[in-house]
């Protein structure tokens, strides 16, 4: 019988449903993790090996999934717009954010600024701004983690 991706994928949803329920402990927020896992690993099917284990794949990257998740709720701030006390048009709230945003940005170094707009607006890989940028990928790391570090800090502000 031939191998065909997609079969192997269906074979190792049970567990990886089942994983994504105990990370998450809602089971809810566990059909989205899956799903987002799933939908990354058809993404990325051509990185993986055939006759490796797919469910160690499967696993390790709904992990990194999750783990990534709760890295970017910690440093998104919730805001309630509609409890009554705060009465702002969503246009004029979508201006101020906007004129936030862009002075934060603006307050970043200009190596700063190429990588977050490289890596974080454009979506290029690490390997792609490196090179374009002539610098090691860890260089490419530490600025854009330096980076979202002084946006989180200058938005919390």
């Amino acid at each position: 019988m031939a191998y065909s991706f997609e079969a192997e994928l269906i074979r190792c949803m049970p567990n990886l449903q089942r994983y994504a329920c105990k990370l998450t402990r809602d089971s809810a927020a566990a059909e989205d993790l899956t799903q987002d896992c799933l939908a990354r690993a058809l993404s990325r099917s051509h990185r993986f090996e055939p006759g490796t284990n797919m469910q160690a794949w499967l696993t390790t990257m709904l992990k990194n999934l999750h783990f990534n998740n709760l890295q970017r709720d910690k440093h998104v701030t919730k805001v309630e717009l509609w409890d009554g006390a705060m009465s702002v048009e969503a246009s004029q709230l979508s201006r101020l954010v906007f004129r936030d945003v862009d002075r934060a940005f603006s307050a970043l170094t200009p190596s700063q600024r190429k990588v977050v707009k490289l890596v974080a607006i454009e979506g290029r890989p690490y390997q792609e701004a490196a090179e374009k940028l002539n610098v090691s990928i860890g260089t490419i790391r530490s600025r854009l983690c330096r980076a979202r570090e002084r946006l989180n800090n200058l938005m919390a502000a």
